[in-house]
């Protein structure tokens, strides 16, 4: 099936409001195919699928495929009324990877995956190309900044596309460039092992470096086995044995600064980046990586215009001196680069506000969470998110975690079950003027409520 194909049909999508759906909803809206969606609930993207003319039915019904021709569904997506709809009426529906794989066909298609940091590499490298004149289409899983939604619309035959393993999306994908950032235990509800999971991304890597190049992190312990078998794979990292290698490494809370190597040799001294933090140069190493295979110059004037992407530690603002933070951290990889990170605020104390997602993910990781969060002062964890999954006796949840960072390492974590309860929190933390840095994270509602406050005391 190719994109000319949907010209003539009446498409729905199931969960639009969702930020990868709804790019991919504009994607088609701005290519002329009649589009509707719905969703559980509105939220600020409903608004902006508004501007680009698209009508979101708030509510799943049966009704709401009524003569349509064809239906693409978020992963997120299981039992519902309208995909039971579509099958007692014929209409052929298919998972979002069948759409993405459609919109990516005949197209010149980066692709960006990894377990952590796929949308700023994404936007990043984005940014960078249309910059450079390269002017790509872009399809992000976050709102980048610089072009105020998750996807940059051009007539341009290139794609810079995020693709995650989530549900196996990535790997019907065909690119002309393949990003690898990392492989760390995440997804495993859908890939039920840790091996599985990294079985399918060895075949896929090995398939794709057949005809495409690929760029693999190779400070990756696992990424690292794969470099060998192929010579279009091109390695990444902080490791002299790299291809391209950064160094001479210097990080504050407002810049990094590093230098390109390649192959020992320097190829572009100090440069210097508003993105923070080690696994930021490392992001943006692989986006450089492209560029010069794609024999494109490096400016460092195009990487400092870059804004950045919301929820990856966006300053919201300060209220009496407490300084907001929203991170969108919710696996314990990325929460421990949030809190590298925030030991770059000198003199500042710290607080830290966690909301784990999904019963599934807290118990898969439950060592590492508690590895991670062990030792941490100031640390308080709002009741987990549970994104539609059932808890059960046997599961364990915040409350476990926070009992058990207050036993096995004798801190003072406090547990919040309630919303209201962090506005309490907020509350208490800025009735003084003293310096403190306050951090939200997490893949729920907490940035949601997080905003809410903060909005509703700013001056």
């Amino acid at each position: 099936m190719k994109l000319a194909d949907l010209i003539t049909k009446k498409v729905h999508i199931i969960g639009i409001n969702g930020i990868g759906m709804s790019a991919l909803a504009i994607y088609l809206k701005k290519n002329k195919i009649e589009i509707s969606g719905s969703d559980i609930a509105k939220n600020s993207i409903t608004d902006n699928l508004k501007k680009n003319g698209i009508s979101v039915i708030i509510g799943h019904k049966e009704s709401n495929v009524k003569n349509k021709d064809i239906i693409f569904y978020s992963s997120a997506i299981k039992d519902n009324p309208e995909i039971r709809a579509a099958k007692k009426n014929k209409i052929p529906y298919f998972n979002r990877s069948k759409l993405l794989q459609i919109i990516c066909k005949d197209k010149f298609t980066i692709v960006v995956s990894g377990s952590h940091g796929k949308t700023s590499t994404t936007s990043l490298l984005g940014h960078l190309l249309v910059s450079s004149g390269l002017n790509p289409t872009i399809i992000s899983g976050g709102i980048m900044k610089n072009f105020g939604q998750n996807i940059h619309l051009t007539d341009s035959n290139y794609v810079v596309v995020e693709a995650d393993e989530s549900d196996g999306t990535i790997f019907k994908l065909k690119p002309s460039y393949l990003i690898y950032l990392n492989v760390d235990k995440e997804h495993l509800d859908y890939y039920k092992s840790f091996s599985t999971l990294k079985k399918k991304i060895k075949n896929f890597i090995l398939k794709t470096a057949e005809k495409s190049k690929v760029i693999i992190n190779n400070d990756d312990e696992f990424l690292n086995t794969l470099k060998s078998y192929s010579p279009n794979i091109i390695t990444f990292g902080k490791k002299n044995k790299s291809i391209y290698s950064f160094r001479n490494i210097k990080l504050t809370y407002n810049r990094s600064i590093f230098d390109l190597y390649k192959n020992n040799k320097i190829i572009q001294k100090e440069i210097s980046s508003p993105l923070v933090g080690e696994h930021n140069i490392q992001n943006l190493t692989s986006a450089l990586v492209v560029m010069k295979d794609l024999d494109i110059k490096i400016n460092i004037k195009n990487i400092m215009a870059f804004k950045g992407t919301l929820r990856r530690l966006n300053i919201l603002g300060s209220i009496n001196k407490s300084i907001f933070i929203d991170d969108y951290a919710h696996h314990p990889t990325e929460i421990q680069k949030l809190i590298d990170v925030s030991n770059l605020y000198k003199n500042n104390q710290i607080y830290l506000i966690i909301e784990p997602h999904r019963y599934s993910r807290l118990n898969d990781l439950y060592k590492e969470y508690l590895q991670t969060l062990k030792n941490i002062n100031n640390l308080n964890i709002l009741r987990t998110y549970s994104a539609g999954e059932v808890f059960t006796k046997k599961m364990k949840n915040s409350k476990n975690l926070v009992n058990d960072l207050n036993v096995l390492y004798s801190q003072q974590t406090g547990y919040l079950d309630t919303y209201a309860d962090l506005f309490n929190l907020l509350d208490n933390l800025t009735s003084n003027n003293k310096k403190k840095i306050i951090i939200a994270a997490g893949a729920g509602s907490i940035s949601n409520q997080f905003r809410l406050y903060y909005d509703s005391k700013k001056k």
